[in-house]
């Protein structure tokens, strides 16, 4: 009776660190699956934005997904969660386990928080980008309408100035 005992009390003692590991894997899971489907989504704005596409939408589409779903507080509080199980795990294992075992959740940790921080860099380039984009392109037309105007030479415009406006189809 005092074996089973003794062995009951070894695997009720090594449960809640297991749970632990369980509970930090899963939110681990959970972290990486929502940075790489953003990352596949601001990969994809970026395509769009080179093939010219719309960029009120793709903005639109943007604002949505990270700001209005509360994306960046929903990760921080994934990330703060991961932080805390990796804490809980060192100290309840710190007599049971090597230094290996805990060295190897820190760095699972950090690299899941280096990839956060990352991400959020790319999100803010990517709408910076979309934010300055038609700014950018009113600034052109702006400047091509008042330099060609409708692209009738003016009396008095030279050759080179007209050749300036004319779009260039040769090499």
């Amino acid at each position: 009776m005092d074996t089973l005992e003794s062995r009951w009390n070894s695997i009720v003692c090594h449960a809640p660190i297991r749970l632990l590991r369980l509970q930090y894997e899963r939110l681990e899971n959970i972290v990486v699956k929502e940075l790489k489907q953003a990352e596949d989504e601001l990969n994809e704005e970026l395509k769009q934005i080179e093939n010219q596409l719309d960029t009120a939408d793709i903005l639109q589409r943007h604002n949505e997904r990270f700001q209005l779903n509360n994306f960046h507080p929903t990760m921080e509080t994934h990330i703060k969660n991961l932080h805390a199980f990796a804490n809980d795990i060192r100290t309840k294992e710190s007599s049971t386990s090597t230094n290996e075992e805990n060295d190897q959740i820190d760095q699972r940790t950090t690299k899941l928080n280096d990839y956060w921080t990352r991400m959020q860099t790319k999100i803010d380039n990517v709408k910076r980008k979309l934010q300055t984009i038609p700014k950018q392109r009113q600034e052109f037309e702006e400047k091509y309408v008042v330099e060609c105007g409708s692209h009738v030479p003016r009396p008095g415009t030279t050759r080179e100035s007209r050749a300036r406006c004319m779009p260039r189809v040769w090499n």
